[in-house]
């Protein structure tokens, strides 16, 4: 993906990110938290050009799925179109719009129970030619701030000399499609950095919208399904993507497919728990749902929005955590290993954590109130 020209970015040191009233505190020291930046056509093109060197692949173009072939409570197959094509094990990996609940009651099952958390997040996108010379960032975010401050920003260097620019607003808070009017509303973003770096930038595609943004989960754990055949991915659990999550749960999904693969073949076993992995695949996904959803339901705009406390230690100790990103590097480290997926959040509440972020309060004043630390 290098060659074909992704960039390499350190997001300790390379990622500007505006959220709680300030920016964060990178770091000056390489990190070991990196990843590409880059276009979605070149992550797509690199992949399918990958798969395309595997013997055991083979690809059918032109064709789509349209339905399951089912004999007596298994799937045997697909239907491609007008044509079937027989298969001993078929796993849904076609995404949010999965037509696997239309499909299932065709074959005399019941469709998933569903829990749906819509924030109304729609994106404004846009490419620019790069501007010279380069800034020390390589990707820019300015963030929402739930309740009232309902905008966002994403600006990234990709490949060519490319910036892909990202407006987004909150409860139908659209961004808007013409050329000033979405220059406005970079404007209006918490910190003006983002405007500054687009407004002398040349434009070089049209500003695309979308809107497929709702927090979906459907409960494939919850029913009876039919044999030889899984559901995975955004296809059971598809996260609003303004926080970066999709790919890498997706990833997660197919580990937890190959391990519960490897153990059930290993028992010999001539039928297969396919009840047993939608378990399993549930529990692996509760933790990337529960954070994307409490966090959208800050939001009092957002349709089935779970109850969220906005009082509290534990609230009190997550604002003062955030902040403390700004001035602490390590603290900041340790929150981008977690929000890559790369630790576990429980490490935010480890003691040396919670002492950090307990000396940094009472050290100071916030907007005139003096906290009293009582053991």
């Amino acid at each position: 993906m290098q060659q074909a020209g992704a960039l390499p970015l350190d997001w300790a040191r390379e990622f500007y990110h505006y959220s709680h009233g300030g920016w964060n505190c990178v770091t000056t020291t390489p990190s070991d938290v990196i990843s590409l930046t880059c276009s979605r056509p070149l992550i797509e093109w690199s992949i399918r050009r990958r798969l395309t060197q595997l013997s055991h692949v083979d690809f059918i173009d032109g064709k789509r799925v349209t339905g399951l072939l089912g004999d007596r409570g298994s799937i045997t197959g697909v239907y491609l179109q007008s044509s079937e094509f027989p298969a001993a094990f078929v796993v849904d990996a076609s995404g949010r719009r999965s037509q696997t609940p239309k499909w299932l009651q065709s074959q005399g099952f019941t469709s998933p129970p569903e829990t749906v958390v819509n924030p109304l997040l729609g994106y404004a996108t846009r490419r620019y030619r790069l501007l010279k010379p380069q800034p020390d960032w390589k990707v820019m975010l300015v963030s929402q701030s739930p309740p009232h401050n309902t905008r966002l920003g994403y600006l990234a260097q990709i490949e060519n000399g490319e910036w892909i620019a990202t407006l987004g607003g909150y409860g139908r808070d659209y961004p808007p499609l013409s050329d000033r009017d979405f220059l406005d509303f970079a404007r209006s973003l918490a910190s003006p950095k983002f405007y500054e770096a687009i407004k002398d930038a040349e434009p070089i595609s049209p500003i695309y919208a979308h809107r497929a943004t709702a927090n979906r989960l459907r409960h494939y754990d919850k029913i009876e399904l039919p044999h030889n055949f899984v559901i995975l991915g955004d296809a059971v659990c598809a996260l609003c993507p303004v926080y970066g999550q999709g790919m890498t749960v997706s990833a997660l999904s197919a580990i937890v497919l190959r391990n519960w693969l490897q153990k059930e073949y290993s028992h010999s076993s001539t039928i297969l728990k396919y009840s047993t992995f939608q378990k399993k695949l549930a529990k692996n996904n509760l933790l990337h749902w529960s954070l994307a959803t409490s966090q959208d339901s800050q939001f009092p705009t957002t349709q089935g929005r779970r109850e969220v406390s906005s009082g509290g230690l534990l609230s009190w100790y997550t604002n003062r955590l955030l902040q403390l990103t700004n001035s602490d590097p390590h603290t900041y480290t340790q929150l981008i290993q977690i929000v890559n997926l790369l630790r576990s959040p429980l490490q935010l509440y480890h003691p040396k954590v919670i002492l950090r972020v307990v000396r940094k309060s009472s050290s100071k004043k916030t907007n005139g109130e003096r906290y009293q630390l009582k053991r």
